[in-house]
This record gives C-alpha cells, sequence and structure tokens, in this order.
C-alpha cells in the first residue's frame, strides 16, 4: 500500500470522512473507469453521451480534478441541447489532457 498522502485537498477531505482506504479504492476505479468512459463519448447515442459526460464530470470532481470536471460540465450541458455541438477531437484531446495532468498524481497515491 501506498505511504503517499492525498495529493490534493477535496481527497484529504474525503479521506477525512472515509478513511484513506476507502478513498484509495476510489481513486483506483475512478482511474481504471476514466478511460472507458473516455470511449464511449466517441460514439453512441447523443443522450448516452450526455449521461456519461455528467458522470465524468462528477467524478472529476470528486477527484479533486477541477480543471477536468470543468470542461466535462462544459461539455454536458452542450450536449443536453438538442442544437449544441456534439463531442470534437478537441473535446477529446482536452479532456484527455486533463486526466493525464491528474492521473500522475492519483497513481502515486493508490501505489500504481
Amino acid at each position: 500500500m501506498s505511504s503517499v498522502p492525498p495529493p490534493n485537498e477535496a481527497l484529504v477531505e474525503l479521506a477525512a470522512v472515509l478513511g484513506e482506504d476507502n478513498v484509495r479504492t476510489l481513486v483506483s476505479t475512478f482511474l481504471r473507469d476514466f478511460p472507458l468512459s473516455l470511449q464511449e463519448l466517441r460514439g453512441g447515442e447523443r443522450k448516452n453521451r450526455h449521461r456519461v459526460a455528467h458522470s465524468m464530470k462528477s467524478n472529476a470532481h470528486l477527484m479533486g480534478a477541477l480543471t477536468l470536471s470543468d470542461r466535462m460540465a462544459a461539455l454536458e450541458a452542450r450536449l443536453d441541447h438538442e442544437g449544441g455541438q456534439d463531442v470534437t477531437p478537441a473535446d477529446l484531446d482536452g479532456i484527455s489532457a486533463d486526466y493525464a495532468a491528474i492521473s500522475g498524481q492519483l497513481r502515486a497515491f493508490v501505489g500504481q
């Protein structure tokens, strides 16, 4: 098990409530599932992409990845409107970059 402390204030606060071991489990799940969700944004029905964007926004916020959460919130809002722009390659690139910016710290926290 990693002895690295939570990498941001959101996870410190969550660990105070749930305990570090439980937070490490949540972070591990996030690291496993986020790339899968990113793949879901690439196709399927718009309604599903909206649902996935909402989930990704919430999960990123829980992890303290606020830049990523804000990006997902903007995408979620666009997908919520039928006339709004759909997911673009630039969106996917930005999401990937924001995820990469936080994932190293999260992996160190969980010992990956």
